[in-house]
């Protein structure tokens, strides 16, 4: 074989590896649109059939048809996050089924395995994926926007069988997987204060919201990059 041929099988072999992988890439693109487009259609289906009515969720049909679920949340300013709230007996498994129990990219929202109640613990957290469609928790990434915070107003609602409750956010931050913000299952008023204290400290930004050990907390979380978001918010109606 001449150098001329050589180079040319060259040419020829490098050309077959970059269609295969252009292929690859076009193929796992599509993968993930049609998972995108499957995990919109059912929670669309989810709010036609449970959230039809504003500010309405009828939990007693919701709960029959999927026992694992504990609420519904909204979120004032983000329409996209329109989602029911579900519990399972570990943080892994809503990671990849959706609330109808089908294999999902997307997953579910999710109360942390260790919570006994969204709304009666002292310190409830609802987990959800980062999804690149804006789905999920995809846009709370805007709590980072001092300015979202002030037009929004900060708020969000939890719709539960025992009623409908409204949040003020006071933290918004980035942190380790492992970070302390992650503590559940207080009983003392007094480390509680502490504890959300230090919440309000650490935020990005100064909301303004007083919170003590007195008040009832829910912490948003997703992923931001290898670390995590969490938008942490008190009852203040409901």
């Amino acid at each position: 074989m001449t150098a001329k041929q050589s180079i040319r099988r060259g040419i020829t072999v490098a050309q077959i590896v970059l269609a295969a992988c252009v292929l690859a890439a076009c193929a796992w693109l599509a993968w993930k649109w049609m998972g995108y487009t499957q995990a919109s259609s059912v929670y669309e289906q989810l709010r036609e059939s449970y959230a039809a009515e504003v500010d309405s969720i009828d939990f007693g049909t919701l709960s029959a048809d999927y026992p694992g679920a504990v609420a519904w949340i909204t979120v004032d300013g983000l329409d996209a996050i329109n989602y029911p709230v579900m519990q399972a007996s570990d943080n892994d498994y809503y990671l990849s089924f959706d609330a109808t129990g089908a294999s999902s990219v997307d997953g579910a929202v999710f109360l942390d395995y260790r919570n006994g109640s969204i709304t009666n613990d002292l310190h409830a957290i609802v987990y959800a994926h980062n999804m690149a469609d804006g789905s999920m928790f995809g846009t709370l990434s805007s709590f980072l926007d001092q300015d979202f915070y002030q037009s929004s107003g900060g708020m969000f609602t939890v719709y539960t069988a025992e009623g409908t409750f409204r949040y003020q956010v006071f933290a918004v931050q980035i942190v380790d997987p492992s970070d302390d913000a992650y503590m559940v299952g207080f009983t003392d008023k007094d480390v509680f204060d502490a504890y959300v204290q230090q919440l309000a400290a650490s935020s990005v930004y100064d909301t303004g919201v007083t919170v003590t050990g007195n008040d009832q907390i829910v912490t948003l979380s997703t992923c931001s990059s290898s670390n995590r978001l969490i938008v942490s918010a008190k009852r203040v109606a409901g």
